[in-house]
C-alpha cells in the first residue's frame, strides 16, 4: 500500500488585522478575556492575549488597556 499523504493547507490572514480591547473576567478557576467581535458584535471570551480567530472566524489582535475593568463570573 503506497499512500500519499497530502500536504497542509495554511490560510493567511489579512494585513489589516483589527485590535480590540479586552475586558478581564475572573472565574473560579482562570482569567479569561472578553472581547466585542468586530465581525458579528458578540462577546467572545479568550484565554491570552494576541493574535486570535473568533467562533465566527474574524481574526484580530487582542489588547488590554491598563484601567481595563474586570467582570467576576457568578
Amino acid at each position: 500500500m503506497n499512500r500519499t499523504i497530502p500536504a497542509p493547507q495554511y490560510t493567511s490572514i489579512a494585513h489589516d488585522v483589527p485590535t480590540v480591547p479586552a475586558t478581564d473576567l475572573a472565574t473560579s478557576g482562570t482569567r479569561q478575556l472578553v472581547v466585542q467581535c468586530p465581525r458579528c458584535g458578540e462577546l467572545h471570551r479568550h484565554l491570552g492575549l494576541g493574535l486570535r480567530r473568533s467562533p465566527c472566524g474574524q481574526h484580530y489582535v487582542i489588547s488590554t488597556p491598563h484601567t481595563a475593568p474586570t467582570l467576576t463570573a457568578a
